[in-house]
């Protein structure tokens, strides 16, 4: 015999599987706006019938039903949707940092402009094709523009450099702080996963808390490359190649040594922006200023010049009356300006080979850091070398060789410095380019200039891209109100209409409880 109070139950299951479901449709109406959150449904379906298959069950034919029950209330998400959205991410996130880091560069550069290298290079030139107009001894003007021309040169490499080793440092800086954030966020996301075992294990699903360590995850795949292993009894996270989470054990701690196993991501950015973009510009600075310096380069000493005491030149041809001059023009291969700065002559008297033009500050190699004027250059102009020619002076019957007074021949020899083809040598010594010294640096500012230009194509392309997968997600996990408010009253009607069956069933059992019996009373 069936329960009279059968219906009644069927009943009140409507209700309150419909009060869950418009709670659910409010939660998700509420958090419409909260970064993160997925949209969950309350799963329905029909409760177990009684008459179920047993010994004890009635003879009477057919199950009954018992109305329906809220199975789960599950959130909508796409596994394979957050993984496109997180690798974009990632990818996106490395071309902003290389973006940003090569526009820096391009600001320490500033080219072009009146203070850039190529505007100091140029004036440095021009100011030796000046000298060589006027090298006399009793006007010393040409001289002082050589020297602080030569001054503001060594300035601007010394500037470039100290700004691009800032910008390596400010670049370490930021990766210590992004990896202190890894392991932020890996503890945030350990402790979520332990909560929402925790939940789980009662038979509930942690729907909010899956959407918290969501939200990290992605956050995560901002600052590098991550796997995702979720299994029925573990979930672990692998970034870069260091699982930080393993399921409900301590996290792991990602270190500075892990950082070159990132391939994307802004910490991977940052590194490679650190030690490949910015270092190979601090490699082309310091080439260009070792090759000004000292790198090969063939040159031409005009006919008449007189070579400094014991400075030889095989092959030359000397003029029979003096073993030092040059009989005929004659090329020769020089290291560098300095190499071609001690061919020549100075002021001081008796006659005196020109010294090192360029030297590096506490010795060494030189570098864009390290390049100075000669300190005794810059302490006194009369050891600017500009002339090639000597002449035999008696007075008082004592010969002295002094300078040609007029003669501008090495001042004019290293104005056509700027159109000599130099050598120019990597870290290994090989030759790694040739030409002139504009050209050079045009190429380093137009590489630069590339190297940007690709980055900006890439973050453009990169946003485009990351946008799409997370547009593609948004439309299945996000909150429509539209669709919130259509269920809203759906799950309002349903609400009423089961309520309005127990209702039914109220009045039925009052007719039967208390109408029954009392007729011809």
């Amino acid at each position: 015999m069936r329960s009279t109070f059968h219906t009644l139950e069927v009943g009140k299951r409507g209700v309150v599987a419909q009060q869950t479901a418009l709670a659910t449709t409010g939660h998700n109406i509420t958090n419409a706006n909260a970064p993160g959150y997925s949209r969950q449904v309350a799963k329905m379906a029909a409760a177990r019938p009684i008459e179920f298959p047993g010994m004890t069950r009635s003879t009477n034919p057919n199950q009954l039903g018992m109305g329906v029950e809220v199975t789960s209330i599950k959130r909508i998400r796409d596994f394979l949707l957050d993984i496109e959205y997180r690798n974009q991410n990632s990818d996106l996130s490395t071309w902003i940092v290389k973006q940003e880091t090569l526009s820096n560069v391009e600001g320490i550069f500033n080219e072009p402009s009146e203070n850039s290298i190529a505007t100091s290079i140029s004036e440095f030139w021009n100011a030796w094709q000046q000298l060589s107009k006027n090298p006399s001894s009793t006007d010393l003007s040409a001289r002082t523009v050589v020297q602080q021309k030569a001054i503001a040169l060594t300035e601007t490499f010394n500037h470039i450099a100290s700004q691009l080793d800032t910008l390596q440092n400010n670049l370490t800086q930021r990766i210590n702080v992004k990896v202190a954030e890894v392991n932020n966020t890996v503890q945030q996301i350990s402790d979520l996963t332990i909560m929402i075992n925790r939940v789980e294990g009662l038979g509930d699903n942690a729907n909010d808390l899956r959407d918290q360590r969501d939200l990290l995850i992605d956050q995560l795949s901002t600052l590098g490359n991550l796997q995702v292993i979720e299994t029925d009894d573990n979930y672990q996270v692998i970034f870069g190649d260091v699982m930080v989470v393993d399921g409900i054990q301590p996290p792991t701690e990602f270190t500075l040594a892990n950082v070159n196993a990132l391939t994307r991501g802004e910490i991977a950015g940052y590194v490679e922006s650190r030690d490949v973009h910015i270092q190979n510009y601090i490699t082309q600075m310091n080439v260009m200023a070792n090759t000004l310096a000292t790198g090969k380069i063939e040159v031409t000493l005009p006919a008449g010049s007189i070579l400094p005491p014991g400075v030889t030149i095989p092959g030359a041809v000397m003029d029979p009356t003096n073993p030092r001059k040059l009989a005929q023009d004659t090329k020769h291969t020089v290291d560098g300006l300095n190499g071609l700065h001690k061919l020549g002559y100075t002021l001081q008297e008796p006659a005196t080979a020109g010294k090192d033009f360029f030297v590096a500050a506490g010795g060494g190699t030189i570098t864009a850091a390290n390049i100075r004027v000669n300190p005794e250059i810059v302490d006194n102009l009369a050891n600017i070398a500009a002339a090639m020619r000597t002449e035999q002076v008696t007075q008082n019957g004592v010969t002295t060789e002094k300078v040609l007074q007029g003669n501008g021949d090495l001042a004019l020899l290293i104005a056509s410095l700027a159109e000599g083809k130099f050598d120019y040598r990597g870290q290994n010594g090989a030759i790694t380019n040739e030409g002139t010294f504009a050209g050079y640096l045009q190429s380093v500012i137009a590489q630069l200039g590339t190297d940007s230009d690709d980055a900006y194509r890439m973050v453009q392309n990169g946003t485009l891209l990351s946008d799409h997968a997370d547009r593609l997600r948004q439309a299945v996990s996000s909150v429509s109100l539209d669709e919130e408010m259509a269920d809203m009253i759906r799950f309002q009607h349903a609400y009423s209409a089961s309520a309005r069956v127990m209702t039914t069933i109220d009045e039925m059992l009052d007719k039967l409880i208390n109408g029954t019996g009392i007729v011809g009373r």
